[in-house]
């Protein structure tokens, strides 16, 4: 890294970085493991709660309940699993355990959730099935935070994180690709939703823990040596993560792209229903349109990056997003069709938003090695995750706020949503919050690092 310094007793072989000309089976496989969480997220945002209600009678008050603990608990969970592995020293490196330990934990919790029993008492139900979730997201914790990690340590050289960054990119709007044709057709297939439930478990359950072992082989020769690790003390730690402006405007950044990526996707339906009058289905056709683009245009982005640099390519992204969702308002009923290239665009920019905050978090714990002579990407990466998971968490309620304002009544006990308050969400909403990560980033500044 240009101009940075190396306090206590660095190993030098930290100080040369690891380049790689072509394609390899350490960055490729360490993308690998991008495809558990990505199923992870199309299946529980699709279908837990519909799970937990429907198959398991659980009254919605409860279900919400049991599935909001848990993800309390990943609030405490990811910082701590951050710290440890960075003080881990093991002979497979301080990361690559947790990501064997995580995603086979992880992936027999998933598995498991989907196949409980229904109970007699709801709260019991509710609870059992709460329990289950909490051992799932600690499965959860003790895989992505360190694998997130390992981008900032597979490599030193700026351009290699951007392109693997990329590949992660890739590698996950085709698991969303996979999750969005598989689960419904095994789903139907199914003589009932229980079992199907109970398949689609044990499916992405075994697709979690293969990305989890395929990344911790792949990354065998890649999980560099670092200098020993010194405790500084939650207070100290908690200052100097602080100082860290870059982490903080990215972070800001990224929780905006992660909100309005909520608002956007949860609007789409309502979009496509009160203002296109077509079926919900068009979500089945149109969602395929958007991750397709995203993995032709990935390596678009990253070779952008390494060439005009990452800070400016990231604003140009994020201001592209902004922008395309204002397009719907020239979008009318009778021209539905038009939809697709919109849907193009928007994997187009919305791409390149998410790849770029990412390949851009391991520059800030450089920064934050050469301000302590530590490296903590544990720590830093926890942040970050936790930023990714708030978003979508506040993204969902913030779609219910934008829509409550235009509830006018109900029928069969289901609220209707003005076509304005509809629009005003889809387009207004999504862009304000995509243009607000376009202003959290234009602050960014690195000292003594790459752009």
């Amino acid at each position: 890294m240009t101009g940075s310094r190396h306090v206590g007793g660095a190993n030098p072989a930290m100080q040369q970085p690891r380049t790689w000309s072509r394609p390899d089976w350490a960055g490729l496989g360490w993308a690998a493991g991008e495809m558990g969480l990505a199923c992870y997220a199309g299946i529980s945002t699709i279908y837990l709660l519909f799970y937990a209600t429907q198959v398991l009678h659980i009254p919605p008050v409860l279900a919400g309940l049991a599935l909001l603990v848990p993800r309390v608990w990943n609030v405490a969970a990811d910082p701590i699993v951050g710290i440890l592995s960075d003080k881990t020293r093991t002979r497979f490196g301080r990361r690559r355990p947790y990501l064997l330990g995580g995603a086979i934990l992880w992936g027999v919790c998933f598995a498991l959730l989907f196949n409980l029993s229904p109970l007699r008492s709801p709260l019991l139900a509710a609870v059992w099935f709460g329990l289950v979730f909490l051992l799932n997201n600690t499965g959860l914790s003790l895989y992505q935070v360190p694998y997130a990690t390992m981008l900032a340590e597979i490599s030193r050289d700026q351009r290699v994180r951007t392109r693997l960054a990329g590949y992660r990119e890739i590698v996950a709007r085709a698991a969303i690709l996979l999750t969005l044709a598989a689960s419904p057709w095994l789903l139907g297939r199914a003589p009932s939703q229980a079992a199907g439930f109970s398949v689609i478990g044990v499916v992405f359950g075994l697709a979690i823990v293969a990305g989890g072992i395929a990344a911790f082989l792949a990354t065998g020769s890649a999980d560099v040596p670092v200098m020993a690790y010194k405790h500084l003390g939650l207070r100290a730690q908690v200052a100097t993560l602080a100082e860290n402006r870059p982490l903080a405007w990215l972070s800001t950044s990224f929780l905006c792209v992660n909100v309005g990526d909520a608002v956007f996707s949860g609007a789409l339906v309502y979009y496509i229903t009160r203002i296109l009058g077509h079926s919900p289905a068009a979500i089945g056709v149109l969602y395929p349109v958007s991750s397709v683009t995203g993995i032709i245009v990935a390596p678009l982005w990253w070779r952008a990056a390494n060439r005009f640099g990452k800070i400016r390519v990231c604003r140009v992204a994020l201001a592209l997003n902004a922008l395309c969702c204002l397009l719907p308002f020239c979008i009318t009923a009778g021209r539905y069709e038009l939809m697709f290239p919109f849907m193009a665009l928007y994997g187009l920019a919305n791409t390149g938003a998410r790849l770029l905050p990412n390949a851009m978090a391991p520059d800030t714990a450089d920064l934050d090695q050469e301000r302590t002579g530590e490296r903590r990407e544990g720590v830093i990466f926890s942040i970050f995750i936790f930023v990714q998971q708030t978003g979508f968490a506040v993204g969902g309620f913030l779609l219910s706020v934008f829509l409550a304002f235009g509830t006018h009544g109900a029928a069969a006990g289901a609220p209707q949503f003005s076509p304005t308050a509809v629009l005003l969400t889809f387009t207004l909403g999504a862009a304000a919050l995509y243009g607000s990560g376009f202003l959290a980033i234009l602050p960014y500044r690195l000292t003594s690092s790459p752009r």
